[in-house]
Parts: C-alpha cells; sequence; structure tokens
C-alpha cells in the first residue's frame, strides 16, 4: 500500500515538472499582390496567303505564238511585252477592213448627191414621191454600210492589238506555259500569271463559336484588332495588316467563317500559297486583374488561390478565371486587388495557418501583355 502511494506521488511530481509543447514557428511564405493589369487578347490560326491583284494572262485570239519577252520570275512594270501571236492575219483582215470601209464611204457619197438632186427633182414635179422615197433609203442605208464597217474596222484593230500581250499591272510573272511555235487562243489555258506587287491577302479560318463572342462583345468590333503573321520560318512578319472580309456565312461543313485579312508587302516577302499563322490581337489593350499561373491550383472544388489576410492568416479564394495571358491567369471574379496572394510556399501551409508574408521577387521579370496562341 505505501509502495503504490509512493509511485503515484513520483507520478504527479514528474507530471507537474513537464513542460507545455511549443507551438511550431510560422511559415514564410512569398506573396505577390493581385493588380489589374493592361493586356492584349490574342488568338491564332492557319492561314494562306492570296493575291489581291493575281491575274491570268491569256490569249484573246488564236495563232502561232511567235515570240515570249520576259523570264519567269521578273518583275515588270505595267504595258511591258510578254507575248506575240503571229499578226499576219490579223494584219490581213485589217486591210480588208479598211477597203470595206473606202468601199462604203464612196457609195455613201454617190446616194447623197443622188439624193440631193432627187429633192430638186421632186420640187419641179419630175420624179414621183415613190423615186424620192426610194433615193432617200439608198442614202440612209449607205450611211450605215459606212457605220458598219468602221466597226468592223475597229474590230479588226482590236484583235490586231491583241497579238501583242503586253502586262496589264506592276507585278512579278510566272513561268509560261507554252513555248513559241504553241498555237494559243481563247479557249487556251491561261499563258502564265502576273502577281501585283502590292498588299497580299491572307485568309484563313474563325470558328462560329468565337464569331458568336465577338458579336456579343459589342465594344469590340473587326476594327480593333490588329493582323500579324508568323513565318514558315517561325520569325514574325515586320508588317502588321487589318481584317478586310469577313464572310456572311457559316461553312456547315467545318462550324467555320472566312476571314480576309489586307497585309502590305514592301519587301515582296509574301508569295501567294504560302502558308503562315494569322495572329488577331486587340490593337488597344483592356485592363484586367491577374494572379500569377504558379500561384493557382485546382481541386475537386474548382480553381482556387491561397491568401494572406490581414491577421497574417492563410484563407481560400475560390476563383473564375479566363485566359493565360504571359505568366498570368486574368480572374474574372472571386478576388480583389490587393489581395497577398502566396506563390512559394503553398505546399507548406494549410487555410487557417499563420504566417509570415514576405514579398516575392522573380529571378527574371515576369512575361505579360499578351496570350498569343501560336
Amino acid at each position: 500500500m505505501r509502495a503504490l502511494l509512493a509511485s503515484l506521488i513520483v507520478l504527479a511530481l514528474f507530471a507537474c515538472s513537464e513542460k507545455p509543447p511549443e507551438e511550431a514557428p510560422a511559415q514564410e511564405v512569398f506573396v505577390v499582390s493581385a493588380a489589374e493589369k493592361p493586356y492584349r487578347p490574342t488568338r491564332g490560326f492557319n492561314g494562306r496567303i492570296r493575291s489581291s491583284s493575281d491575274v491570268a494572262v491569256k490569249a484573246q485570239v488564236s495563232g502561232e505564238l511567235t515570240a515570249i519577252h520576259f523570264k519567269e520570275g521578273d518583275v515588270l512594270a505595267a504595258g511591258a511585252p510578254l507575248f506575240d501571236i503571229d499578226p499576219s492575219s490579223y494584219q490581213a483582215e485589217l486591210s480588208k477592213a479598211k477597203g470595206e470601209l473606202s468601199k462604203a464611204k464612196a457609195a455613201r457619197a454617190n446616194a447623197e448627191k443622188n439624193f440631193n438632186r432627187g429633192k430638186q427633182l421632186i420640187e419641179d414635179g419630175y420624179i414621183s414621191q415613190s423615186e424620192y422615197d426610194e433615193l432617200e433609203s439608198r442614202a440612209l442605208e449607205a450611211t450605215a454600210a459606212v457605220e458598219a464597217a468602221e466597226a468592223a474596222v475597229e474590230r479588226a484593230q482590236v484583235n490586231l492589238d491583241f497579238t501583242s500581250i503586253k502586262a496589264s499591272q506592276d507585278g512579278r510573272v510566272g513561268r509560261s506555259r507554252y513555248a513559241v511555235g504553241d498555237i494559243v487562243g481563247p479557249n487556251s489555258e491561261p499563258l502564265t500569271t502576273l502577281v501585283g506587287q502590292g498588299g497580299m491577302d491572307v485568309v484563313f479560318q474563325l470558328p462560329e463559336s468565337m464569331l458568336v463572342q465577338l458579336r456579343r462583345t459589342r465594344q469590340i468590333t473587326v476594327d480593333d484588332i490588329i493582323v500579324k503573321l508568323g513565318l514558315p520560318d517561325g520569325s514574325e512578319y515586320s508588317e502588321t495588316g487589318k481584317i478586310d472580309y469577313l464572310s456572311n456565312r457559316v461553312d456547315p461543313t467545318t462550324g467555320t467563317v472566312e476571314l480576309m485579312a489586307r497585309m502590305p508587302n514592301p519587301n515582296d516577302e509574301l508569295r501567294p500559297g504560302m502558308f503562315v499563322r494569322v495572329v488577331l490581337q486587340l490593337e488597344e489593350p483592356l485592363m484586367g486583374l491577374m494572379a500569377p499561373q504558379a500561384a493557382v491550383q485546382v481541386d475537386q472544388q474548382g480553381t482556387y488561390v491561397l491568401a494572406v489576410d490581414s491577421n497574417n492568416q492563410v484563407t481560400r479564394k475560390n476563383l473564375v478565371t479566363g485566359e493565360r495571358i504571359g505568366e498570368n491567369t486574368l480572374v474574372n471574379s472571386g478576388l480583389e486587388s490587393g489581395t497577398l496572394i502566396i506563390v512559394r510556399g503553398v505546399q507548406k501551409v494549410r487555410v487557417g495557418d499563420t504566417v509570415i508574408p514576405l514579398p516575392y521577387e522573380p529571378a527574371t521579370p515576369a512575361s505579360e501583355g499578351d496570350n498569343r496562341d501560336q
């Protein structure tokens, strides 16, 4: 009995001598302040370059090709000679038409003399009214014959001129599909093509869902959008353009709408048929609340960030987010400007923990401004 009592006393003394457990020290976390920043929404699409002045050079008259005045790829001025077609038969037609015109003019002069004489004779009663009418009719027919002959001369001259085919605009000429000696005509394939040296068009397809979004966002129109191009070698084209055409219907097989943008081409870098990456970007930036992408977490409850409140306690902020903008994510709701967001140390803390917030300074400047989708 005495031994049991002694043991209880020893245990009581030992328990009284134990110190209460120390609280764990507050964890250090690195934070940034949520802030509104400018950004330019950007979208990328595949596109193809098309010349805004691509001319198919065709023969307007039939005949043997007698000369080719260019080399493939030459840059030509408007009016430069391209092809010659044998003009001999058309020269003969012109000479014949001119002869017929001279004959018709002579016949008209004779008919007009007879008609003028008839005027005097009918007044003196030497011819009947029917004879006078016949003289008038012949004079009118002679005049009509002259007009027809003049038209024939003009037509023959046009056909003769068509035997010399010239460039209709400044541009770069393609290869000739025919050789000297070939017979060509209006039903032949184009002799060559001439691509204007002015601007080029880029054609691309916009998903119908994005068209609906654009229409709903009434404060943004196609006039607010600039067009950039990524070239096949991965470089960015130095010039920007504007949307010039928006189709009035949706392609039912692809669910897309065709758009076309006009692009300057001062250095002749763009060629018809070239595949490019089309990047649409707002010309003027918008303002949006940003959270660092590194701080954004996702679980079964949704998207969230861990934040530090005024008591240095960790809180959870459930978010509705938008697009990614560089190193940041656009926050549509769930966060206020100025909220301290934990960027480093998220895995070491839980909601309700007391922490020591330290300002986060990245080793390299964050990439901001647009969400280029390329």
